[in-house]
C-alpha cells in the first residue's frame, strides 16, 4: 500500500510541474506504446496565429462592406418614431403583445424573440446607432417561420426607412470567396446579413409620424 500511495503522489507533482511551465499554452498529449516503450507527444495550439487569423477575416471585411447609406432629416426622424414604439415594452414571456411581433419578409412571416445571444456581421454599416445595432455588427431580433433550404432564418437589428421603403437585415449563406483574405483567415461572426425590404403590405407601413 505504502508503495502505491507513492506512486500516485509521483504522478500527481509530475503533472502540476508540466501546468506550470505551459501556463501559456494549450495542449494536446497522445501516448504511444513501441516495443514496450511508451513515447508522449505533444501539440501546442498557437493563440497568436488563431487571433492574427480573425484579425486578418476582419480586416478583409470591412475592406468588402457596400458604401454607407445615409438617411434623409425626414427618414430619421420617421425611424426614431418607429423605435420608440418597437422597442420591447412588456414582459419577455409575451411576446405577442408587443408592437410588431410579426413582420413579413419576402413573404416569410418572422416573430419577434425577446432577447438572444444571436449576431450578425452585415454587408455594409448599419444606419442607425441604437442597441442593437454597432456598426456592421448587429443582434437577433426576429426568428422566420419559413421552409427554405438554408434553415431557420433570422432578422437582426432594428427596422429603418429609407427611399420609401422600410428595411431590416437577414442572414444568408456565407462563401469564403466573397472576401479578399490571401492570408489565414479565422471566422468568429455566428451569421452574415445583408439588407431586405419589408413586403409592401406589412403594418409598418402604417407607421407615420405625430402631428404636434
Amino acid at each position: 500500500m505504502k508503495k502505491l500511495i507513492f506512486i500516485v503522489i509521483f504522478i500527481s507533482c509530475t503533472s502540476n510541474q508540466a501546468n506550470i511551465e505551459n501556463v501559456e499554452t494549450v495542449s494536446t498529449t497522445t501516448q504511444k506504446i513501441v516495443n514496450n516503450t511508451t513515447t508522449t507527444s505533444t501539440t501546442i495550439y498557437d493563440w497568436e496565429e488563431h487571433y492574427l487569423a480573425l484579425d486578418n477575416f476582419e480586416k478583409a471585411w470591412e475592406k468588402s462592406l457596400k458604401d454607407p447609406i445615409t438617411l434623409s432629416e425626414e427618414e430619421k426622424e420617421l425611424t426614431e418614431y418607429l423605435y420608440s414604439i418597437w422597442t420591447w415594452k412588456g414582459d419577455k414571456w409575451t411576446p405577442e403583445n408587443e408592437n410588431f411581433y410579426e413582420l413579413k419578409v419576402n413573404g416569410q412571416i418572422c416573430r419577434r424573440i425577446w432577447n438572444s445571444m444571436g449576431y450578425a456581421w452585415l454587408d455594409e454599416i448599419h444606419p442607425v446607432e441604437n442597441m442593437f445595432t454597432d456598426g456592421y455588427v448587429v443582434t437577433q431580433r426576429y426568428i422566420c417561420v419559413t421552409n427554405s433550404d438554408n434553415g431557420r432564418e433570422s432578422l437582426f437589428g432594428a427596422p429603418f426607412y429609407y427611399q420609401d421603403t422600410w428595411w431590416i437585415y437577414q442572414d444568408y449563406k456565407f462563401s469564403r470567396n466573397q472576401v479578399d483574405c490571401k492570408s489565414s483567415c479565422g471566422i468568429s461572426a455566428q451569421y452574415f446579413a445583408t439588407r431586405v425590404p419589408i413586403d409592401l403590405d406589412d403594418v409598418i407601413y402604417n407607421v407615420t409620424l405625430q402631428d404636434n
